[in-house]
């Protein structure tokens, strides 16, 4: 009876698993598969059919990958794989992308409508054949995809950095097999012009190299003094082209202006305001000397570099940057107030739509459209521009309301020159903090949208800023598997997406880039810190926020690494002094990803009542406002849950204490970053009160006339209260003589310390 029972059970389960749909792992996951009986055996040889020139050079790409053979002579016979290529009618096939996969036994039929469709479907053929061992059968399907999003992008600054056309053409690869179809390609900086322009050589015999380079932290403004550059000729440049033609993604080259255009006045002063003498930048942020919007020359070089990017690229849209536009030299510009005077301008920012919409006219002119970062909303956007929303949603929000085409790739999610994992593990980047559990989790089309206006949200992209990123690998590592995230996003139905599905693929194909030597990160794997407050006055609760993956997490509190043996992490942890906290995911009794920290350092503040107005902007608010009382303080590598950052001239902070105790120190955290835009406060009030509603000034720390980095805001006068305010007092505009003056500034706050 017992063998009986056990036998029974058995047979439950085996049926159980053989009724589960199998599992394939395909990236991005296709709109609709059904599953059919019977398998398609794939260790035979494989054959493409040519017979017909229907995409013969898509044909022959999926060949080279999945390593068959083509036949041009009809359907082959015998025992082999066929694969064949059927068009549907085009009209019948919305968008041009979707395809449809039927996988049989003896042969599997790819169709769809268009060059587009099937070379899109053969990226699924690839990872369905190309990456299967030797032997294992695919179940028999069908598939039927098309992409929810028309422009799925990646974005590539080779200014910077320079990258040579072998890896341009590997990042494109990347691009393809993820169905991306966009590349957008950051061709001119400060730090580097990087294509030709017969007509104008010394762009790149000048604009092309910098004396050196900046090296370490931004704070610290360190530069060697390699030389430093490199550009593309015109055949490079369509050579790329061509490659990324064939894998049907369309290259949208970006030339920046008006801002950002040092090496083009290097080469060429006599188009800045003060006409120099100017130099290629080494290092990073954002600079005063712009295009002089009042000179006609300035408009016609532009013109000569625009006609001839727009015979190299054959695409739409002509990405002309406009973003971190500094009005400084205008504002004292003979020539450009003289252009606002003719032209009925009433300041510099209109100066600016000036600029834009006049080089808009040319480019319309040309048959073609612009595009640009959303700073070009600022003074009146140009008729029959596009725009990239980088500062958040704001700015994509406002051109789909105007009804003009917008691409999604705000800093907070697609921006992955950021940390992805814990930094003390991470190469130095920029800051910023963007998990690819966090890209995975965003949807580009803003809640405030009608359904019609969301129509003009045109897709989303991720961008790859390489101040930071010296190396090929680099590129792919911060790119992997991010990417692979968006792509999911981008081309997968809303409503289908699951980050555990998601991850148990994604594994599957980290395997895969291993297996081709392919850069990529794992900080997936990471344990993440989530900090709360708690009821108990003077804690930190710590929730240890486990990886989408397979696996447990052990931890300790005494700055040792964690061992299988360690606690397991079951309840959120009670932190109540200062100490390290460690966090390592073991699976199957084995160390997976890095150990992730955190470092507390108590005071009589930590995890005390906290009110905060106006809330952080949504960029700079990854922690809440708890982060400024929960015991870490910010380090050199800064990230968004250490720091909280505003827009805002004032911010008022005020901590409940609990009980009225005897205080002599009242400390309050801040950053000064001029050339990012970011300025401690010129004064920080300090005051205290014993019943929260009558407060009494105790000082007003003034910020140090030489500050830079973190700047400390103390209060010494000893006091009896129950509750601290400080009243942060910022700039309401960047100061004169300052990068970006005139424009609002970022208000960066960290720690308080009370003792």
């Amino acid at each position: 009876m017992r063998t009986a029972l056990l036998f029974s059970a058995l047979l439950s389960s085996f049926l159980a698993i053989a009724q589960q749909p199998p599992y394939l792992n395909i990236l991005p996951k296709p709109e609709k598969i059904t599953f059919k009986e019977g398998v398609c055996p794939i260790d035979r040889d494989r054959v493409v059919d040519a017979s017909e020139p229907w995409f013969r050079d898509i044909k022959k790409i999926l060949a080279e990958e999945i390593g068959a053979s083509i036949d041009t002579s009809g359907l082959p016979s015998g025992k082999q794989l066929i694969i064949e290529f059927r068009p549907f009618d085009a009209e019948t096939i919305e968008p041009p992308e979707a395809y449809w996969i039927e996988v049989n036994a003896e042969d599997i039929i790819l169709a769809a409508g268009s060059a587009e469709g099937f070379y899109r479907g053969t990226r699924t053929l690839v990872q369905l054949l190309g990456d299967k061992p030797i032997g294992t059968p695919l179940p028999c399907m069908t598939i039927e995809d098309k992409p929810r999003f028309a422009w799925r992008g990646m974005h590539l600054d080779v200014c910077r950095h320079f990258f040579p056309v072998d890896f341009v053409k590997r990042y494109i690869d990347l691009l393809a097999r993820y169905k991306m179809n966009t590349f957008h390609w950051h061709l001119t900086d400060d730090q580097g012009w990087r294509i030709e322009i017969k007509k104008h050589p010394a762009l790149t015999d000048v604009g092309a190299w910098r004396k050196g380079s900046q090296v370490g932290p931004y704070s610290r403004r360190e530069y060697d003094s390699i030389p430093y550059g490199g550009f593309y000729t015109q055949a490079e440049i369509k050579e790329v082209v061509r490659y990324a033609q064939e894998r049907h993604i369309t290259v949208v080259p970006e030339i920046e202006m008006p801002g950002h255009a040092l090496a083009a006045l290097a080469a060429y002063p006599h188009l800045g305001c003060t006409g120099g003498p100017y130099e290629v930048q080494k290092g990073w942020g954002v600079f005063d000397d712009v295009f002089c919007g009042g000179k006609d020359p300035t408009f016609l070089l532009l013109e000569d570099v625009l006609t001839e990017v727009m015979e190299l690229f054959p695409g739409e849209y002509i990405h002309i940057g406009g973003d971190e536009c500094p009005k400084e030299r205008w504002k004292t510009c003979a020539h450009c107030q003289a252009r606002m005077k003719t032209e009925g301008l009433k300041d510099e920012h209109e100066l600016q739509s000036y600029f834009i919409q006049r080089i808009e006219k040319f480019v319309n002119a040309k048959g073609r459209k612009i595009i640009g970062w959303d700073e070009i909303l600022e003074g009146g956007l140009a008729p029959n521009a596009a725009v990239m929303s980088w500062r958040g949603t704001e700015g994509g929000t406002t051109a789909a309301q105007q009804q003009h085409p917008v691409v999604m790739c705000p800093g907070s999610h697609c921006y992955f020159d950021h940390y992805q994992g814990d930094p003390a593990y991470e190469p130095l980047a920029i800051g910023g903090f963007t998990t690819v559990q966090k890209v995975y989790s965003y949807e580009p089309v803003p809640a405030a949208l009608t359904a019609e206006q969301a129509k003009y949200i045109l897709g989303a992209q991720g961008n790859i800023w390489t101040e930071y990123i010296l190396s090929q690998e680099h590129v792919q590592y911060m790119a992997l598997p991010r990417m692979i995230a968006l792509a999911e996003v981008l081309w997968s139905p809303k409503e289908q997406r699951n980050e555990a599905d998601f991850v148990r693929r994604l594994e599957g194909e980290f395997r895969t880039l291993s297996a081709k030597s392919i850069s990529h990160s794992k900080s997936l794997y990471n344990v993440a810190f989530k900090l709360g407050s708690s009821k108990k006055r003077g804690q930190v609760n710590i929730d240890l926020v486990p990886p989408p993956v397979q696996g447990e997490v052990h931890y300790t509190t005494d700055n040792t690494e964690p061992m299988i043996s360690s606690p397991l992490f079951n309840t959120p942890i009670e932190q109540r002094t200062s100490g390290t906290v460690r966090a390592t995911l073991f699976r199957d009794g084995i160390k997976v990803g890095n150990a992730t920290s955190r470092a507390f350092k108590f005071n009589i503040a930590t995890g005390q009542a906290i009110t905060v107005n106006p809330a952080p902007h949504e960029r700079y608010n990854d922690g809440g406002k708890f982060a400024l009382v929960d015991g870490i303080t910010a380090g050199d590598k800064r990230v968004n849950h250490e720091w909280l950052g505003w827009r805002d001239e004032r911010v008022t902070i005020t901590v409940d204490l609990g009980t009225e105790q005897w205080l002599t120190r009242m400390e309050l955290g801040s950053l000064m970053e001029p050339h990012s835009w970011i300025h401690a406060p010129w004064e920080v009030e300090v005051s205290i009160s014993s019943d929260g509603t009558s407060f009494t000034p105790l000082d007003s720390p003034k910020r140090p006339a030489d500050a830079k980095g973190r700047v400390q805001y103390r209060c010494s006068i000893p006091m009896m209260a129950r509750f601290v305010r400080f009243v942060a007092k910022g700039v309401e505009r960047i100061p004169e003589g300052n990068a970006g003056a005139g424009e609002v500034p970022w208000l960066f706050l960290d720690e308080i310390t009370i003792e």
